[in-house]
């Protein structure tokens, strides 16, 4: 059973604010399900970010918005068995899904909190880290903040975030396009934020030795991340109608991009994953 969180790791809880973040994509059993897959096919590029990073020992890290697991095994292995790891989100359901993977997974040098990272909480961590966080918010240069102000000096921030521009399929098509097009506006945040990461790091966290480094991956027909666009019309679809879209408009953009992703020979390309670290000077 995972030890009780130190008073030095704790984060700013705000008592009277509602604990369920702004995430849009929900916290149903299905997003829980596509962010454990989602995890699993990345678990490699945030293997090797991690191995870039020199941290002292015993090391103290965050996963700021885990989600139901995020890389909280990975840091687990990364810190030590005399490190430790905090991970953090403000949604409960996504907390709870945190704590079972924990639990799960036997890492007894790991603890969650439900609470928001805040840039008044003091230097307690050598690893402030978030993936797919900032794509997610309309402030990204606040998160990142926050992250610096908990990091030790000579401590790393270490994001890790898409750039859209990269997503297609292949052969193309006008429905893809179009849907892409609609979504990006209603998704949440800057769905482009992977191309800002290195001046983020620069001038939102003042880190210094900045660097970066890039995944593209390839999806076919039956992967998980295949039709994602496709999910994505479905769960802002009430946005997009919101917005003015026309509903027969839109039931018949998601029908020919599902005719054509269905097809054996519809490939898609990834959005890029970016990644960047430095030091907090």
């Amino acid at each position: 059973m995972a030890a009780p969180v130190s008073k030095e790791t704790q984060v700013t809880r705000t008592a009277s604010a509602p604990h369920d973040s702004a995430y849009l994509l929900g916290a149903s059993s299905a997003e829980r399900r596509r962010l454990l897959s989602q995890g699993d096919l990345l678990r490699d590029a945030a293997r090797q970010l991690l191995g870039r990073l020199a941290l002292p020992a015993p090391a103290r890290a965050i996963d700021v918005g885990c989600g139901p697991l995020g890389v909280l095994d990975l840091l687990s292995d990364a810190v030590g068995p005399s490190g430790s790891v905090v991970g953090l989100d403000d949604n409960e359901q996504m907390i709870a899904w945190a704590r079972q993977s924990v639990a799960r997974l036997g890492l007894t040098n790991v603890t969650t909190e439900l609470g928001r990272l805040s840039a008044d909480d003091g230097p307690a961590f050598d690893l402030a880290h978030c993936r797919l966080l900032l794509i997610n918010s309309a402030d990204p240069a606040a998160i990142v903040s926050a992250m610096a102000a908990v990091t030790r000096p000579g401590g790393w921030i270490a994001v890790q975030e898409y750039d859209w521009a990269t997503w297609q399929c292949d052969p193309p098509h006008p429905a893809w396009d179009a849907l892409k097009a609609v979504i990006a506006p209603v998704f949440g945040g800057d769905v482009h934020v992977g191309a800002r990461l290195p001046s983020l790091l620069r001038d939102a966290a003042g880190c210094q030795e900045v660097h970066t480094a890039a995944h593209a991956f390839y999806w076919r027909p039956r992967s998980p991340c295949q039709r994602l666009l496709l999910q994505f019309a479905g769960l802002f679809g009430e946005r997009l109608l919101a917005g003015g879209m026309d509903p027969d408009t839109l039931a018949t953009l998601k029908s020919e991009l599902g005719a054509h992703l269905a097809r054996p020979v519809t490939v898609v390309r990834e959005s890029l994953l970016v990644q960047a670290w430095g030091r907090r000077p």
